[in-house]
C-alpha cells in the first residue's frame, strides 16, 4: 500500500472525467468516468490492466470527483485523505494568465471564475472539479495545469487575430491553442527514443481534434485558437465557422448566446452532420451499410484533417514526421489510412500492413515504410505524466 505523499491528477472533459493517482512519477491507478446510455460508469486501469466497468451510482458526471476517494480506498491505495498532498487539475481557459501553470488559490480561482462567460463549457467543468476535489481533499494543494502553455512559443503572426491590435491587446484576444499537454507528451516520448525530428506535425484525434506544428520540440502553430471550438470538425463541435453564418443560425433558431455555444459545441461536428452519432466506430459501420450522411460526416472530418496537415507543413517549411495520437488517432486504422491517402505530395506514405495491425499500441509504433524519409508514428497520449511533471516543478518553485 502506498504511504508516501501522493499526487491526484484530474482531467475534466466535456464528456468524461479522468483521474490518476501518482506516487512520484509512478502511476498507481487511472480512473475513467463516462456516460453510457442513461447511467454513469467508471473503469479502472492498474499496471496497464483494464478492469471491468462498474456503475458509478451518481446522477451526473459533475459528481465523479466525489467517488474518487472511495474508489482509491477500495483498491487499497489510500488510507486517509491527507495522503494526497497535491491535486493537479488540467485547465482550459482563454487567457494569457492561464497560459502558465498556477496554484489555484483564492486569487486564481477568482480569475478563472471571471473568465467563465467567455468559455463556459470547459471553465465550468474546471471550476466544478476544483470545488468538489478541494472538498474531498481539503489538505491538498490545488494546482491548475495549463493545456495551452506548450503553445506560448507560437510567433505573433500565428497567434494574433486580424482585428484591431489595441482591442485584441486590451481584451486579451489571442489564439492560445489547446491539446498542449498531449503535444508535449509526444515530444517527450520522441526525445526519449532519440526520434524527435526538426519538423513534426501532431494530429490529436479524440473527441476534440487538433493539428499542431512543432519545430525543434516547440509549438509554432496549431488549429485551435481562442477556445477549443476553433479549428477542425470534431465529435460534437463544429470547428471554425463563418461568424455571419453563426449569427444567421442564432437568429433563425432563436438561440441565446449560450444557446449558440451549446449548438456549436454539443450538437454539431460528426454528430450534427451524420444525425446519428459522434462515435467514429458507429459512423464507419453506418457508412458500410450505405448511410449517406455518415459517409458525408467522415469525408468532411478526414478532409479537414488533411487540410490542417498541409497547413502545418507549410508553417514548418516541410515535414519530417507525422504523429497520430488521441483515441481515434491511436485506434482507427481506417481513419489514418484515409487521412494519409492524399498526403503523398508531402512525402508521407503508410505501410498498409503495419497500419492495419496497429489498433491500440502501448508504445511508439512506426506505420510508414522503414526506408521512407518522412516517418509516420502512432504515439499513445500520456497527458497524465506531463501534468504530474508540471505540478512537481510548480511545487518546487513554491
Amino acid at each position: 500500500m502506498a504511504m508516501d505523499p501522493l499526487t491526484l491528477v484530474a482531467n475534466p472533459g466535456s464528456a468524461s472525467r479522468k483521474y490518476a493517482l501518482y506516487d512520484g512519477d509512478k502511476c498507481l491507478i487511472k480512473i475513467h468516468f463516462e456516460q453510457l446510455n442513461d447511467k454513469i460508469i467508471y473503469r479502472c486501469e492498474i499496471n496497464g490492466e483494464q478492469h471491468q466497468p462498474k456503475s458509478a451510482d451518481i446522477a451526473h458526471l459533475t459528481f465523479a470527483g466525489s467517488k474518487v476517494f472511495s474508489t482509491l480506498r477500495g483498491h487499497d491505495l489510500l488510507q486517509t485523505k491527507d495522503q494526497i498532498k497535491t491535486i493537479a487539475l488540467r485547465v482550459i481557459a482563454p487567457s494569457s494568465y492561464f497560459q502558465a501553470d498556477r496554484i489555484l488559490d483564492k486569487h486564481s480561482i477568482g480569475k478563472l471564475t471571471g473568465l467563465e462567460p467567455k468559455a463556459s463549457l470547459h471553465i465550468n467543468a474546471s471550476l466544478q472539479e476544483a470545488h468538489l476535489l478541494k472538498q474531498s481533499f481539503p489538505e491538498a494543494t490545488l494546482i491548475g495545469i495549463s493545456d495551452s502553455a506548450f503553445h506560448h512559443t507560437m510567433p505573433d503572426h500565428a497567434r494574433n487575430y486580424a482585428v484591431p491590435f489595441g482591442d485584441a491587446d486590451r481584451l486579451d484576444i489571442r489564439r492560445f491553442g489547446y491539446h498542449g499537454l498531449s503535444a508535449e507528451s509526444v515530444v517527450k516520448v520522441l526525445k526519449s527514443e532519440d526520434k524527435l525530428p526538426l519538423r513534426l506535425v501532431v494530429c490529436h484525434l479524440g473527441s476534440g481534434v487538433s493539428v499542431t506544428a512543432v519545430r525543434s520540440g516547440k509549438s509554432v502553430d496549431t488549429t485551435m485558437g481562442y477556445s477549443p471550438l476553433e479549428g477542425l470538425m470534431m465529435s460534437t463541435r463544429s470547428g471554425s465557422i463563418d461568424v455571419t453564418a453563426a449569427q444567421v443560425l442564432q437568429d433563425e433558431l432563436k438561440l441565446s448566446n449560450q444557446g449558440l455555444q451549446d449548438y456549436l459545441n454539443h450538437q454539431s461536428g460528426l454528430l450534427g452532420v451524420s444525425g446519428a452519432s459522434s462515435d467514429i466506430r458507429v459512423l464507419l459501420k453506418l457508412e458500410r451499410e450505405g448511410n449517406a450522411r455518415a459517409k458525408s460526416a467522415l469525408d468532411m472530418y478526414v478532409y479537414r484533417v488533411q487540410q490542417a496537415v498541409g497547413q502545418m507543413s507549410a508553417a514548418l517549411g516541410g515535414i519530417d514526421a507525422l504523429i497520430f495520437t488521441g483515441t481515434v488517432g491511436e485506434r482507427s486504422a481506417s481513419v489514418r489510412r484515409r487521412i494519409t491517402e492524399r498526403l503523398m505530395f508531402l512525402g508521407l506514405q503508410l505501410d498498409p500492413k503495419k497500419n492495419h495491425e496497429s489498433t491500440e499500441p502501448t508504445e511508439v509504433a512506426q506505420i510508414s515504410p522503414p526506408s521512407h524519409p518522412a516517418r509516420i508514428y502512432i504515439i499513445p497520449a500520456d497527458e497524465y505524466s506531463i501534468i504530474v511533471e508540471h505540478a512537481s516543478k510548480l511545487n518546487l518553485q513554491g
